[in-house]
């Protein structure tokens, strides 16, 4: 039996077990895989079946199934795909084709092509959904603007100016604003997608290559480059605060450029980071700044994605794109910062952006 299976069905019997006729009720939901709800007893999240994942070494997009770890389609796409988002019927993906600088609109189930939008130069340009459905936002890095393209109509229908080379570009924990790293005036814009608009420009002294939040938003957390950790800005304040510092294993103490790249808040006060560079995978408690915990079984994590429907007070599950093997890991990490691998799913060359979707 696959891993990921195994853990969720001896999950469940221990729900069964342990619970009254409510807890088996969850049981059984968790173990179909169609929603999970929270610890404070908050409305239950969809858990995807599936994810899409751009490989970007050789111009395609892999389909996994999340139960299995097993890649169930892999479609052409063009040169050096990067963003990807799915819309929320789940029947049209969009997929930043970045050597034919352009997005291109493909139909679900079965990846027919359906339009694509010039977008000019791009470079690492990510993709997201706003929270309405109705438009994807292209952070493009060479002409500053977050461009808004309405998922309907598959057209360009605005841009928001002045974002300085904007690479990351996601939602906040409160999915309000979106905040944007920037990458010639470094720092990280926030915009209101409502209203289209820039609402505020923080300038940092340090180059933010990833984004991950604290609850309130009050406090961003990235990676950068040349250092063996991840820093914390002040949103209040608008200046880099810390630096949480981790020591290489022995025999990786060499100064490289590419260390901490992906990082993700998991519990309160527990954020991950991928150093891409040296190959692990880090839980770092940022109020102590202790290192809880570090996987090496690993291979160049780059991306770390948070697998909807975890909660806090369980294990929350996230998604690593490895570049070194071209997979797709699942891993588990408690609240006490432990981490647990589930498994791996082989996908294309230079896995890096994910988008989830349930099955049809």
């Amino acid at each position: 039996m696959n891993p990921v299976s195994l853990i969720l069905e001896k999950e469940t019997v221990m729900k069964v077990l342990h619970g009254a006729a409510a807890g088996m009720a969850l049981a059984v939901v968790l173990f179909l895989g169609t929603t999970t709800a929270n610890s404070a007893g908050k409305p239950a999240t969809a858990s995807p079946k599936q994810v899409l994942v751009v490989n970007t070494g050789d111009g395609t997009v892999s389909q996994v199934d999340l139960a299995s770890l097993k890649e169930i389609g892999r479609y052409k796409v063009g040169p050096r795909p990067y963003g990807i988002a799915v819309s929320q019927d789940n029947k049209t993906v969009a997929v930043g084709i970045e050597d034919e600088e352009k997005v291109k609109f493909f139909s679900l189930p079965g990846f027919t092509p359906k339009s694509e939008v010039k977008i000019g130069k791009m470079f690492n340009d990510h993709i997201a959904l706003t929270k309405d459905g109705k438009h994807i936002l292209v952070a493009n890095f060479y002409s500053d603007d977050v461009v808004g393209i309405d998922i309907e109509t598959m057209k360009e229908s605005f841009r928001i100016k002045d974002c300085s080379a904007p690479h990351v570009v996601r939602y906040g924990p409160q999915n309000r604003y979106i905040y944007v790293t920037c990458k010639k005036i470094t720092g990280v814009a926030i915009i209101d997608p409502v209203e289209r608009k820039l609402v505020k420009f923080h300038q940092l002294t340090v180059n933010p290559r990833s984004l991950t939040f604290s609850p309130d938003e009050s406090k961003v957390y990235f990676g950068s480059f040349w250092v063996n950790g991840f820093f914390e800005a002040d949103l209040k304040e608008g200046k880099v605060t810390r630096l949480f510092e981790q020591a290489p294993p022995k025999g990786m103490t060499v100064p490289q450029e590419v260390t901490y790249h992906g990082v993700q808040a998991v519990h309160d006060g527990i954020v991950l980071g991928a150093n891409e560079g040296r190959s692990y995978l880090d839980a770092v408690d940022v109020k102590s700044g202790k290192l809880l915990d570090r996987q090496m079984d690993v291979a160049r994590p780059c991306c770390i994605e948070p697998i909807p429907g975890g909660g806090k007070g369980s294990d929350a599950r996230v998604l690593l794109s490895n570049l070194g093997d071209g997979s797709l890991q699942v891993v588990d990490v408690s609240p006490e910062g432990k981490l647990r691998s589930l498994g791996k799913a082989q996908v294309g060359k230079a896995p890096k952006r994910v988008a989830f979707l349930n099955a049809p």
